[in-house]
């Protein structure tokens, strides 16, 4: 269960006029007014600052605070992120930034360090590294495992600290049909749970040594699901998370018996994603059906979802819409675990002082993937429409040759609908082509060319019978 930050917990990013040789607010003073800190060394390396607000047997609150940058947050931890706590430890004088650190204000190059003040130049390698990995488009083609799995490799040879997957899918907006029409509509069926499942294995399994964040810049659809299954999760303040109650479509059916069935599957496949996260089970419900209201109560820094108005906090009292959630309500709810703008800000919350971005293949990969697919989809509408006109010429003498410009055609685009699932996926939406009938067209055709040659060679050789052609006719 995600814990809430309560409203005085909410993380401000406030840069403070300070004396160099003055106190760092929050920090200790010993019996000898001298400065001091506890030290968290998490299990995967991080070093943090900073002062144990409160501790329990199973988790640590803790306020990081970094003296260079004057930035506090406050973060809860469980025990078993953490190797070993050193407390009481008195604290340096804080030290000018070092030289390969640069910073917003001294910077000459804005778009190299366009992650700010904490970013150090990339040859810094003892500082923990960030591999951002892009997640932006539509739903099911785009955002397919077929590009991510490209990724793999170099993520494993690069070892990032720390795995940062950016969300901007906005699959329900309307002006996405404005410009691209609804063919850009994200993909909810049924038909693509393998296809998500794997995408979320693929980091959560095959990369689970890797700490993983999921950044919402903004999810309308069922993007918001698949973003569920991070158990770390952050909003940018303009974010969404929702959208998603258009996916009642899958098992809206007029048989009550059949509806409660497809129903229930449905929302089961929904539900693991979340479940996978650590998010409650009811925050599906209350986002997908109507008739649920939503309401939390809080115990301790536990959040207590209820289907019902019974709470002590009413998130939805409206029995004929869903759910969704702004930035800032997810972050007060502990739906996300903080409100972020810039990946400077991110990369503080995660717990790093410095940090830097490793240039990976990344962004690369996803852009040629996503331009090369999309051409791919365009030139088989082109080829679709010139079979259609080669098989209308196929008459007369050419017969022979326009039939097999058809089959050519057709041929072209199973190579392309096998070399990209999204392509079969556009066409089957759009055109309403199944591998499975151009298959079937191509066999066709081929045996309507092979029975048009033998006529031929039959003609040909009619008129001879010491050539034998009239039997190569038949």
């Amino acid at each position: 269960m995600k814990s809430p930050p309560d409203a005085w917990l909410r993380i401000a990013f406030v840069a403070v006029v300070v004396v160099l040789l003055a106190p760092s607010p929050g920090l200790a003073r010993g019996e000898d007014d001298v400065l001091t800190e506890d030290i968290l060394h998490m299990v995967d390396g991080r070093e943090l600052h900073g002062r144990i607000l409160s501790e329990s047997r199973t988790e640590i609150e803790f306020e990081i605070i970094d003296l260079k940058l004057h930035m506090k947050s406050r973060r809860t931890f469980r025990m078993d992120e953490i190797a070993h706590i050193e407390r009481g430890v008195e604290v340096k004088t804080a030290a000018e930034p070092k030289e390969s650190i640069r910073t917003r204000e001294s910077s000459d190059e804005p778009e190299q360090l366009r992650y700010g003040r904490a970013r150090p130049s990339s040859d810094a390698q003892n500082v923990p590294g960030l591999y951002l990995i892009p997640m932006k488009g539509q739903m099911g083609t785009d955002i397919h495992p077929d590009v991510y799995r490209e990724m793999v490799d170099e993520i494993r040879r690069v070892k990032p600290d720390y795995l940062v997957l950016e969300l901007h899918c906005q699959d329900t907006e309307d002006r996405l049909y404005t410009r691209w029409g609804t063919e850009e509509r994200g993909f909810d069926s049924s038909t693509f749970l393998d296809s998500y499942r794997e995408l979320v294995n693929l980091f959560r399994d095959e990369l689970r040594d890797i700490p993983q964040v999921m950044w919402v810049h903004d999810s309308q659809g069922i993007s918001s699901v698949i973003a569920m299954a991070w158990d770390e999760l952050y909003m940018k303040p303009a974010g969404r998370l929702g959208g998603i109650a258009d996916v009642r479509k899958n098992f809206n059916v007029s048989d009550e018996e059949v509806y409660a069935k497809f129903r229930e599957a449905y929302m089961a496949w929904l539900k693991g994603f979340a479940e996978y996260g650590g998010y409650s089970l009811k925050l599906i419900d209350a986002m997908v059906l109507p008739e649920f209201t939503l309401s939390a109560s809080f115990k301790g820094r536990e959040v207590v979802w209820a289907l019902n108005d019974l709470g002590e906090f009413l998130v939805d009292d409206d029995d004929e819409n869903t759910v969704d959630f702004r930035a800032k309500d997810a972050e007060d709810l502990a739906i996300s675990d903080g409100t972020v703008e810039t990946l400077d800000d991110l990369a503080f919350l995660l717990g790093y002082r410095e940090y830097r971005v490793i240039e990976g293949e990344a962004e690369e990969v996803f852009d040629r993937y996503v331009k090369s697919w999309r051409r791919n989809s365009d030139n088989c509408k082109t080829w679709w429409a010139d079979y259609q006109q080669h098989r209308g010429w196929a008459s007369g003498d050419e017969t022979l040759k326009w039939l097999g410009r058809a089959k050519l055609d057709v041929e072209k685009i199973i190579r392309a609908i096998d070399r990209y699932e999204a392509v079969k996926i556009r066409l089957q939406t759009e055109l309403g082509l199944r591998r499975f009938d151009l298959v079937t067209i191509v066999e066709q055709l081929r045996e309507q060319i092979r029975s048009l040659r033998q006529q031929q060679r039959g003609g040909r050789g009619g008129g001879g019978v010491g050539r034998g052609g009239a039997g190569v006719g038949r």
